[in-house]
């Protein structure tokens, strides 16, 4: 058993944690909806990469404290105030949109646990995951059309599309559409919906089930696979997947794994 570890991150804005292989990133402003903001973007990336450095870290579970996953921007703050220097506007936004790409690219997968609701960029926050399971009052809610602002935020046009397809990301969003936990699971939003006080067990489940599947090094070229045949042609996918396959093959890890089949098979 690893030992428990608590990261540095001294960020009101989460608790981080890793046990047993499973690293656990929460969003811990219940009290005003555990909004996106610049320093909860900061607070997360610096979670991101010490969790992905920790040797002993696998997977992450992210989750909301409180009733509400992530409130998407605060209001008032500088996410929405139009008076606020747009240089600032600027690098917040680009501070935001710098956590998307990390967690897309992270060599870790990450589980959305989505507690309750997600809003705007909270939606994108969830969809930027690998794997998500809700609890029966989780929902998006794709709000930011309904207050002037693009509902094209946070990466949610490319993220939204390849889970659901053209037209309805484009019935959800340009209608400020909410998905309920069903109809998301129904959609392929999340991969299940379970009881509110059974979402950290199948959680745990699941990212366990990560575990035991395959060693780091060949988890995270599969989600990298993953995340460039987003972008790649077939023919691309194929020669990537040889490369990867071809340098695997190569490995301990791989020789370790097929000797131990091999011998159960005798």
């Amino acid at each position: 058993m690893s030992e428990a570890r608590q990261t540095d991150t001294t960020a009101p804005e989460l608790l981080v944690s890793q046990e047993d292989g499973i690293g656990r990133i929460t969003l811990n402003r219940p009290e005003i909806r555990n909004p996106l903001s610049l320093d909860f973007a900061e607070a997360m990336n610096a979670a991101l990469d010490q969790l992905e450095d920790d040797p002993d870290c696998r997977v992450i579970i992210l989750t909301g404290n409180g009733p509400v996953f992530c409130g998407g921007a605060q209001l008032g703050s500088v996410l929405v105030i139009e008076e606020v220097d747009m240089d600032w506007q600027y690098l917040v936004l680009r501070g935001v949109n710098r956590m998307i790409k990390r967690m897309r690219a992270l060599d870790l997968p990450i589980i959305a646990a989505v507690n309750g609701p997600a809003v705007g960029g909270g939606a994108s926050l969830a969809l930027a995951c690998d794997v998500a399971i809700a609890a029966p009052k989780a929902s998006y809610y794709f709000a930011f059309g309904r207050m002037g602002a693009s509902g094209a935020d946070m990466g949610c046009t490319y993220l939204l599309p390849r889970l659901v397809g053209t037209m309805r990301a484009s019935q959800l969003m340009l209608t400020g559409a909410t998905v309920e936990a069903e109809e998301g699971r129904e959609l392929g939003l999340f991969t299940e919906v379970v009881p509110a006080d059974q979402l950290r067990a199948a959680a745990e489940r699941t990212a366990q089930a990560m575990i035991d599947a395959s060693p780091r090094r060949a988890t995270a070229f599969t989600k990298m696979a993953l995340f460039r045949g987003e972008t790649m042609d077939l023919e691309s996918c194929l020669e990537y997947e040889m490369i990867v396959q071809n340098y695997l093959f190569r490995g301990d890890e791989h020789k370790e794994r097929l000797n131990a089949f091999l011998n159960r098979k005798r």
